[in-house]
């Protein structure tokens, strides 16, 4: 199996999947708005992507420190979410299966990468680490569609997930329940029919 990721879809076996991201922003999102215009375009689209860049790196090095290898610490700022991190760590229970595992659903042509997949505290759970300042209901969502997915793929059953947002100033978390998460998947369906008729695809 082949996989390729690009900034709006992954490819598997050469069939395209749209992000479950991108989907994602189809949904309106009145106070980013009012952020572009207090600030300007080029301003937030800059402040963006490097916001980017540094979850990503968040991503890398929480994988890295569940896996058991050397984790890179080059600046303030990361060493204080690094912190935050380990002590949310330690005071939980893990038991990894998967990391960062992409996730297909031929029915509605979706993808998307699970963060985290296996027991924790006691109970089997997806988890999608973010680097934001709250829960935005986008991020519900996407984890809705993920644990849907991560069953289907992975042939189990999940008892939840959670978005766990990890900043230099603390944790902030939110879990569901597997039937919470199958009715946000019925609002993401309705968001991928309106994509859909956008986008063509």
């Amino acid at each position: 199996m082949t996989i390729e990721v690009t900034r709006n879809s992954y490819k598997k076996d050469g069939k395209e999947y749209v992000r479950v991201t991108r989907v994602l922003d189809i949904i309106a999102k009145p106070e980013f708005y009012r952020w572009y215009a207090k600030y300007g375009w080029d301003y937030c689209i800059n402040y963006r992507d490097d916001r980017a860049a540094f979850g990503t790196r968040v991503h890398k090095e929480i994988q890295n420190w569940l896996e058991n290898k050397k984790v890179w610490i080059d600046n303030e700022e990361m060493g204080k979410v690094f912190d935050i991190f380990k002590m949310w760590y330690d005071i939980h229970d893990f038991k990894v299966e998967n990391l960062e595992v992409h996730l297909f659903d031929d029915e509605m042509e979706v993808a998307g990468t699970c963060d985290y997949g296996g027991m924790f505290d006691g109970k089997r759970m997806i988890l999608d680490w973010k680097t934001s300042k709250k829960v935005y209901d986008n991020y519900k969502l996407q984890i809705a569609v993920y644990l849907y997915m991560y069953e289907k793929n992975m042939n189990l059953k999940c008892d939840g997930a959670g978005v766990v947002c990890f900043t230099k100033d603390g944790v902030i978390e939110e879990f569901f329940t597997r039937d919470e998460c199958l009715e946000l998947l019925e609002t993401f369906k309705h968001a991928r029919e309106v994509y859909r008729w956008k986008h063509g695809k």
